[in-house]
């Protein structure tokens, strides 16, 4: 959870200066461990062959038994921790030369000492064996000096490692602070983003031509390449969503876009130009529906009310009408076909505008059709009478009720009639 939380700058140094660690130190513990036994074999027989040149220094002396001169070269091999016993013999062999003085004189008993490994070497004259030197050393020793020479080159070794991990880390770090930069700047202009509620877009879009030289656009949805033009950021906002069908298929803004972190960024660009552009239709879109909304609301409104006034005509045409027919008042009869007249054009008027308007959702009910065809013919009595139109109807009493829209309905017999009408007034057909 803790390194969820780093940066990237933080975890990419951290990372690198961990493996970098890793590696040396693995080196170092692959070249002590592969070098170790050959190293200690080395000194096994450097110990032997400084064993081998004493006792020939001192051969001349053990020949003639100088015992003090004996003594010293006891002495002088178990000054190494690593020798634990020295037994010089003469050609009987007596011991005349040991670390353990109470052994002197005696006759050298072969055998081994546990733990510790023996070397003899024969001093001879010419091809006589005049003596022998006879040594014992301890292995374990030769390896615990070995480690703590090891120890000691390690340690500084140690501390250079730890110099090597603390400058790698410093820089990496460096080098991705560096590299990050646009990275961070991207995640700003990410989040304000969201912090403009994706209004205006364009203050998020900060370009600047990546070449001096302006290139032209291969795929033709601009004049020039917006990546090399003066003004880099209106170029993309006015290409808009071709931006994203057409640019990252294009080979000059690949050519130009530089590295991964710089196309994620210009990428981000197009994206911010094609989502302006998407929201600037989608309000042109809500605003055409908007409009949309209040003119099918308006047809609808209109269309009631002129359907409305279409049947108000109809009584106000058939009271004039009567009126007309029962007046003995000439000016009454007058202004009757005046209003007959007038209320014949609105009526029309009233048809052509219902033709243009939405129609009115049907309401359906079981109704006596019978009885709404009645009602319609009574609308349009008078209008029969005027031209001697005779109107029969003949209907089934034993019709059943049906699921009609009764207004509807009704709209469909008048209109049938009218047209019947007109057609009658149209050849001057008398007794029609």
């Amino acid at each position: 959870m803790i390194l969820r939380n780093l940066s990237i700058k933080l975890k990419t140094s951290l990372s690198i200066a961990i493996y970098v660690l890793i590696i040396l130190t693995g080196s170092i513990i692959f070249t002590v461990s592969n070098f170790y036994d050959r190293i200690l074999n080395d000194r096994i027989l450097s110990l032997e062959e400084n064993i081998t040149s004493l006792a020939e220094s001192y051969k001349e002396k053990i020949i003639v038994k100088n015992f003090e001169k004996i003594d010293e070269l006891v002495n002088f091999l178990t000054r190494n921790k690593a020798i634990k016993q020295v037994y010089v013999l003469d050609k009987d062999g007596t011991i005349i030369g040991s670390n353990k003085l109470s052994l002197l004189g005696y006759k050298y008993n072969e055998k081994n000492i546990d733990g510790l490994a023996k070397f003899i070497y024969d001093l001879k004259v010419d091809t006589e064996i005049i003596g022998k030197l006879i040594v014992f050393y301890d292995i374990k020793t030769l390896e615990s000096e070995l480690k703590e020479d090891i120890e000691k080159i390690v340690y500084p070794l140690s501390i250079v490692v730890l110099f090597i991990f603390i400058a790698t880390f410093s820089g990496i770090f460096f080098i991705s602070s560096i590299l990050v930069k646009p990275l961070v700047e991207l995640k700003e202009k990410i989040i304000n983003l969201f912090n403009l509620d994706f209004q205006n877009l364009k203050d998020i879009v900060n370009l600047k031509p990546v070449i001096k030289q302006e290139k032209k656009c291969d795929k033709g949805i601009s004049t020039t390449c917006w990546l090399t033009s003066e003004n880099a950021g209106k170029v993309l906002f006015d290409i808009g969503s071709k931006a994203i069908k057409d640019c990252p298929k294009c080979q000059i803004f690949n050519n130009l876009s530089g590295d991964e972190i710089n196309k994620l960024t210009f990428s981000f660009y197009i994206m911010i130009s094609s989502l302006n552009d998407y929201i600037n239709k989608l309000e042109e879109a809500h605003k055409e529906r908007e409009t949309l909304s209040c003119m099918a609301a308006m047809g609808e409104m209109s269309a009631k009310i002129a359907h409305e006034i279409k049947n108000a005509l109809y009584s106000i045409s058939n009271a004039a009408n009567y009126i007309k027919i029962n007046s003995d008042n000439e000016i009454i009869k007058e202004f009757g076909k005046i209003i007959k007249e007038e209320s014949n054009r609105l009526n029309e008027m009233t048809v052509s505008f219902l033709n243009f308007s939405k129609l009115i959702e049907p309401k359906f009910g079981y109704t006596n059709i019978n009885k709404v065809i009645e009602d319609a013919v009574k609308l349009l009595a008078y209008d029969c009478e005027d031209y001697n139109i005779k109107l029969e109807l003949k209907l089934d009493k034993n019709l059943p009720s049906s699921m009609v829209d009764e207004n509807l309905f009704k709209q469909v017999i008048v209109n049938l009639v009218l047209n019947s009408i007109d057609a009658v007034k149209e050849k001057n057909i008398q007794d029609g």
